[in-house]
């Protein structure tokens, strides 16, 4: 009993999620990066644990990382303390309800950008003490931390391949074919896939939900496309299509500016828009807060979409 009580005077809970961070990431800078505190605090945390248990957690291999054996046992334990902590931090939120509640959302690209901003600002008015949070990010990396628990919800397009995490449609996203104004093709009709088979095309990352869409379909009607160039964002393509660089197929939610002003022109072509849906994801096994449930029917509700 009283080597447990002088354990607890010198254990933390930051020196527990600094090494759980480290655990699961195996790197202490992307650890860092995680707890959005910097390295050495991270290194600082998990070396004061060390020395509170008297024990080697973590083997040092330069930029690597390695739990040790007893490392590898204290990860298990550490992972359900917090995980119970967590729990009852969101049992104790449940009690004080959606206005002093907190809410964490995750986008992909476009719908993070264009989208998701406009429905968290209506909400933000209707609950104005509701601390709020948006990270945009690529699907990948948001389900990851769907997964750990870092963000409430996200809003992804599918497949959402993962038994842990719920998936539900609730907006289309229309992807169309953008060409600069004065292009030889703007203002024809009837035109198809193989009409663009010449044409530089403009797209976003291998494994964007946007770039899987588009070779899908052209996969389907037979016709190779060629990607001049791959640009990071949806604005870095607006911007390259209006310079006259190549075409792209974005969402009509990214042009909307541009097409009023004239400089990018949506296409008339055989099979688009293409059609794809987005969906509120979040973890299966996870009780939801007030505030994230309230949102989620705020979401599907489209009553914050005022283009509708």
């Amino acid at each position: 009993m009283a080597e447990t009580q002088a354990l607890e005077k010198t254990l933390t809970l930051h020196q527990l999620r600094a090494f759980r961070a480290v655990a699961e990431q195996l790197s202490f800078s992307a650890a860092a990066h995680e707890l959005s505190i910097s390295q050495p605090s991270v290194s600082y945390q998990v070396k004061e644990l060390e020395q509170a248990l008297g024990i080697t957690l973590v083997d040092r291999l330069g930029k690597r990382v390695r739990l040790t054996e007893a490392g590898q046992l204290l990860y298990d334990y550490a992972r359900r303390t917090l995980s119970l902590l967590d729990e009852a931090a969101l049992v104790m939120e449940q009690m004080r309800g959606i206005e002093r509640g907190t809410l964490r959302v995750g986008g992909s690209t476009t719908v993070g950008i264009y989208v998701i901003p406009l429905a968290l600002g209506a909400f933000k008015r209707r609950h104005p003490g509701l601390s709020v949070s948006l990270e945009v990010g690529g699907r990948d990396v948001l389900q990851e931390r769907l997964r750990r628990g870092m963000i409430d919800i996200g809003v992804l397009s599918p497949p959402i391949a993962d038994p842990d995490l719920i998936s539900t449609p609730f907006m289309d996203d229309e992807l169309v074919m953008v060409v600069p104004r004065g292009h030889r093709l703007a203002g024809r009709r009837g035109l198809t896939l193989r009409d663009f088979e010449g044409e530089s095309f403009l797209m976003r990352e291998p494994g964007s939900g946007t770039r899987l869409a588009v070779e899908t379909v052209a996969r389907q009607a037979g016709v190779r496309l060629h990607v001049s160039m791959e640009l990071g964002s949806n604005g870095a393509i607006k911007h390259a299509v209006e310079a006259g660089l190549g075409v792209a197929v974005l969402s009509s939610h990214a042009i909307e500016l541009e097409r009023k002003d004239g400089g990018l022109v949506v296409v008339d072509i055989e099979g688009f828009p293409i059609r794809r849906p987005w969906c509120i994801v979040h973890l299966r096994r996870r009780r939801l807060p007030v505030a994230v449930e309230s949102f989620i029917e705020f979401l599907r509700s489209r009553a914050w979409d005022t283009r509708r």
